[in-house]
C-alpha cells in the first residue's frame, strides 16, 4: 500500500488546528518510523498503524485543549453543525425580528426614525437570541443523543486502514465560504422579495399626513422578479450545501456551480429586458424633483433606462463568465493535483 503512512498522518493532523499540524506531523512520522524496520513490508506497516489506533482517537490525544462534554468521536460533527447553523439561524432571526418590529412600528407611528430604531433594536435582540438558542439546543441535543446511545455507532465502529482518506495536497473549501454564500443569498433575496411584495418599506414620500411607503417595482416586473429570486436562491443553496458535504471542487460541485452562474446570469439579463421596471408612483415622485443629467434617478424619472439596463446586463454576463472560468480553473487544478499524486504512487 503506497503512501499509507502519509495518509494516516494526514488523517490525524487534519483534525487538529492548523498551527499544531506541522509539529504533530513531524512527531508522529518519527514515532511511526521508529517502530518500523529499515525496509518494512506492507504487512508490517499495517500492523504498526493498527496498533496506533484510530486517527480520531490519536488526534484527540494530541489536542492541546482536551474536550470532555461531548466525546471526541462526535465532537467534529458537533462543531461542523454549529458552524453551519449559527450564522444561518442568527441572520434569519435577525431579519425576521427586524422586519416584524419595523412593520408593527410603521403601522402604529409611521415615522421613519422610529421604524429604523425599532428595526435595529429588535433585529439585534432576535439575532442574539437565535444564536444563543442554537448553541444551547444543539449542545443539549448532542449530549442527549450520546447519553441515550443514539450516537453509539460512532464509538463502536471498528477502525480500518481502508477508511483512511486518500492523500492529497488539495486545499479544502472552507466551511465559512459556503456558510457566507448561504447567509448572503438568504439576506439579499429575502430583502428583495419582501420589498417587491411591499412587506418591507422601500421608498418613503412625505405628504400632509406624514410619510407613506412608495412601491419600488411595478407589478408586472414583480411577477417576474420573485420567481427569479426563488430559483436563484435554490440553486445557490444547492451549490453551498454540496460544498459543505464534499469540501472539494468535485464534479457535482463544479457542475452545479456552472449551472448556478449561467442560469442566474440568463435570468437577470432577461429580467433587465423588461421596460417597465419601476412603479409609476416612484416615477411620479422622482419627476417632482430636479435631477442632473448624469444622475441615475434622472433616467428613471424620464423612463430612459435602456442604456443603464444594457450596461448592467453586460456586467452580469462578464461576472458570470469570470465565475464559470474560476470554477473550471479550480476543477482543472484539482485534476492536475490528483494526476501528480497518482504518478508519485506508481
Amino acid at each position: 500500500m503506497k503512501n499509507l503512512i502519509e495518509r494516516y498522518i494526514a488523517a490525524v493532523v487534519g483534525q487538529l488546528p492548523e498551527n499544531e499540524r506541522e509539529e504533530v506531523a513531524k512527531e508522529l512520522r518519527s514515532n511511526i518510523y521508529d517502530m518500523l524496520s529499515e525496509q518494512p513490508s506492507d504487512a508490517e506497516i499495517e500492523q504498526v498503524l493498527h496498533s496506533m489506533g484510530s486517527p480520531t482517537k490519536l488526534a484527540e490525544q494530541y489536542r492541546q485543549n482536551p474536550r470532555y462534554l461531548i466525546s471526541p468521536q462526535v465532537y467534529d460533527d458537533y462543531l461542523r453543525l454549529l458552524k453551519l447553523l449559527v450564522p444561518i439561524i442568527g441572520v434569519i432571526t435577525l431579519i425576521v425580528g427586524a422586519v416584524a418590529g419595523g412593520i408593527e412600528t410603521f403601522q402604529q407611528s409611521g415615522t421613519v426614525s422610529s421604524v429604523l430604531q425599532v428595526m435595529i433594536q429588535t433585529g439585534i435582540q432576535s439575532g442574539v437570541s437565535g444564536v444563543m438558542q442554537t448553541l444551547v439546543w444543539t449542545t443539549i441535543g448532542f449530549v442527549i443523543a450520546e447519553r441515550t446511545g443514539l450516537l453509539n455507532h460512532k464509538k463502536r465502529e471498528e477502525w480500518k486502514l481502508e477508511d483512511l482518506p486518500p492523500l492529497t495536497t488539495e486545499k479544502q473549501i472552507p466551511i465559512s465560504d459556503a456558510v457566507a454564500e448561504i447567509v448572503a443569498v438568504l439576506v439579499f433575496n429575502t430583502f428583495l422579495i419582501l420589498g417587491a411584495l411591499s412587506v418591507l418599506p422601500q421608498v418613503f414620500s412625505k405628504t400632509d399626513h406624514g410619510f407613506v411607503n412608495v412601491s419600488l417595482f411595478s407589478d408586472s416586473f414583480t411577477r417576474f422578479l420573485i420567481p427569479v429570486l426563488i430559483i436563484g436562491t435554490i440553486l445557490t443553496l444547492i451549490v453551498s450545501v454540496l460544498k459543505l458535504i464534499d469540501r472539494r471542487w468535485s464534479n457535482r460541485v463544479c457542475v452545479w456551480s456552472i449551472i448556478d452562474h449561467a442560469v442566474s446570469a440568463v435570468m437577470w439579463v432577461l429580467l433587465l429586458l423588461h421596460n417597465n421596471i419601476f412603479s409609476q408612483e416612484l416615477v411620479n415622485l422622482l419627476q417632482e424633483q430636479t435631477w442632473s443629467s448624469g444622475d441615475v434617478l434622472h433616467y428613471i424619472s424620464t423612463g430612459d433606462t435602456a442604456s443603464i439596463r444594457m450596461f448592467i446586463s453586460v456586467i452580469i454576463v462578464v461576472v458570470a463568465a469570470i465565475q464559470i472560468g474560476m470554477v473550471i480553473y479550480y476543477r482543472s487544478k484539482r485534476n492536475l493535483t490528483q494526476r501528480f499524486l497518482k504518478q508519485r504512487q506508481v
